[in-house]
């Protein structure tokens, strides 16, 4: 195991690039200068000084310089059969709607220094260590303090985390949500090296207390983020070494206890526990409003998983896959609608899912939409996003072999919502949101996004929560989509082609990605708004890829 993992490295380490863009932006409270490096963990190196409006940012991107991770066509004929007519319409809505939360992108840090330097030059922030080069500051003469509520470039210290919850009954009754979904990322931001085994447990038994504590009788339905496991985002698939029972696979002591603990909080029973110990965590459970909830662990197509680039070819290595295709067919013949939940999204713009899995997820999704899934939700970026799928072009199979770039945008089929994170890294603020959703379809049909405005987190007594939008009344620019209509991959397609024409519209969906955030970059030019309509229109990591990735304020 330990030369496959050296090995692994070594092919991820020589594949692995980084791309740097630079833009101007001057926000209303804050105008730092930030070096902002995402790192293979997944966090952020920061430099900032509060002297200059120059705004440098590079990200950690994974970029395919080699032929043989290249993508491959999709053979569907091996994973499914032809798409019936019926798998093409779609169910009428009930006229009624239920209450769901998603929650996303937890990142508690229990290492949180309060007063310590919150406006760090390298990763990790409000931590006791932390320090600017720049200003010459540290933990006894912190240019910003951190505050015990948060900052915009730290992980979500304990109240702030809590706050989420405590808010929740200035906008809603708790109690009357139906169920909530979360879509993983409970650990802070450390680097492996700060990590261990226990420190992880932790992390995972006290997140599940506290959200079974806050949410009561209301069921959570959680999905594995890149940050739940250890080392971060390691996820071996069971015949690696010849076993697919799941017995012996080197990450199985989380999985059973995270299915452990899911069975003991009364959200999934013990079957489907069982089947999530030895599947990496993936289930599928029928809520009590009989929605078909599908759980999977999509780091099998994150690139910092090097264990994906064994037998790279083969887009469904770990079987997680076909386990979805084959809840996705007994929902289609029982005529139950799904959702399919996950961390790790599976397009936008490309750079953190690997080609050939998420080529096959697009076919899923196209073969089983709309009739059968309803929707489909991730996390990760921390921001609040879309992504819409697509039909693909008539001319796109090639006898069984599907080319999953050729899409035709003119047939939009279904909708993936990417939810926004607690933690406000990296300058973001806090937040989450609440779904209205029809009873009987399960279809969005509005969502309502709250927040923690992290930036002013000195003058507070306590996390000050606010409404921030509602989407259909700030996406429905011209008044004529039905209210009676879900915000589906139609209404969607619609927003793009309204950002296309419209820059304000854009540069709403811009600032609203980060939750309000003072530190927002500018998209105002014609170039960002074809940047950030190709990404919303790119369901699949391939499709991502190929958008203009310079003309955007990242």
């Amino acid at each position: 195991m330990a030369a496959t993992i050296c090995m692994l490295g070594l092919v991820l380490l020589r594949l692995s690039t980084g791309t740097s863009a630079a833009v101007n932006s001057t926000p209303e409270a804050l105008n730092p200068q930030l070096n902002n490096t995402i790192d293979n963990n997944g966090g952020p190196h920061l430099n900032l000084s509060l002297t200059n409006p120059l705004v440098t940012i590079k990200r950690h991107q994974y970029r395919r310089h080699s032929p043989l991770l290249n993508l491959i066509e999709i053979d569907e004929s091996q994973y499914f059969g032809p798409k019936p007519p019926k798998a093409s319409t779609i169910p009428e809505p009930s006229g009624e709607t239920i209450d769901v939360l998603h929650l996303s992108d937890w990142h508690l840090d229990p290492r949180y220094d309060i007063g310590s330097e919150a406006n760090c030059s390298h990763y990790l922030c409000c931590r006791p260590y932390a320090t600017n080069t720049a200003l010459h500051t540290g933990a006894n003469n912190a240019s910003i303090p951190a505050s015990r509520f948060g900052y915009l470039y730290c992980d979500s210290p304990p109240d702030l985390a809590i706050s989420s919850f405590k808010s929740m009954s200035q906008f809603f009754d708790r109690s009357k949500v139906s169920f909530a979904i979360f879509t993983g990322d409970i650990v802070s931001h450390d680097n492996d090296d700060q990590l261990s085994r226990a420190y992880v447990e932790y992390e995972e038994r006290v997140t599940y207390e506290v959200f079974k504590a806050w949410m009561g009788k209301v069921p959570v339905y959680p999905t594995l983020g890149n940050h739940d496991s250890l080392p971060e985002a390691y996820n071996t698939p069971n015949n690696i070494n010849g076993d697919n029972s799941g017995a012996s696979n080197a990450f199985s002591w989380n999985y059973d206890l995270l299915s452990s603990m899911w069975q003991q909080d009364g959200w999934i029973d013990s079957s489907e526990a069982s089947y999530a110990s030895k599947h990496y965590g993936a289930y599928a459970h029928t809520t009590s409003d009989g929605l078909r909830i599908i759980s999977l662990n999509t780091d099998f197509w994150y690139p910092d998983n090097v264990f994906n680039f064994f037998n790279f070819t083969n887009p469904d290595q770990s079987g997680i896959l076909r386990f979805l295709i084959s809840e996705l067919e007994a929902c289609e013949t029982k005529g139950q609608r799904a959702w399919i939940i996950g961390h790790v999204l599976s397009g936008y713009d490309g750079t953190n899912n690997l080609p050939n899995p998420t080529a096959l997820f697009y076919s899923i999704v196209r073969r089983f939409a709309p009739y059968t899934i309803a929707g489909v939700f991730f996390g990760h970026t921390h921001e609040d996003q879309v992504q819409i799928f697509y039909d693909y072009s008539e001319t796109s199979l090639n006898g069984t072999l599907r080319n999953t770039t050729d899409v035709d945008y003119s047939k939009p089929l279904a909708m993936g919502f990417i939810g926004p994170s607690i933690t406000p890294l990296t300058g973001n603020n806090a937040g989450y949101q609440l779904y209205l959703v029809d009873s009987k379809t399960f279809e969005v049909m509005d969502i309502k996004t709250y927040f923690a405005n992290v930036s002013e987190s000195l003058t507070w007594h306590e996390p000050v929560w606010q409404f921030e939008y509602a989407t259909r009344s700030t996406y429905n620019v011209n008044g004529t989509w039905p209210d009676t209509s879900p915000l589906n991959a139609t209404f969607w397609n619609d927003v793009t082609y309204s950002m296309l024409s419209n820059h304000s519209l854009v540069e709403t969906y811009n600032l609203l990605e980060t939750k309000s955030s003072v530190v927002t970059k500018n998209c105002s030019t014609q170039a960002c708004a074809s940047q950030k309509v190709c990404y919303i229109r790119s369901g699949s990591g391939e499709l991502g890829y190929k958008c203009p990735h310079k003309n955007g304020p990242f």
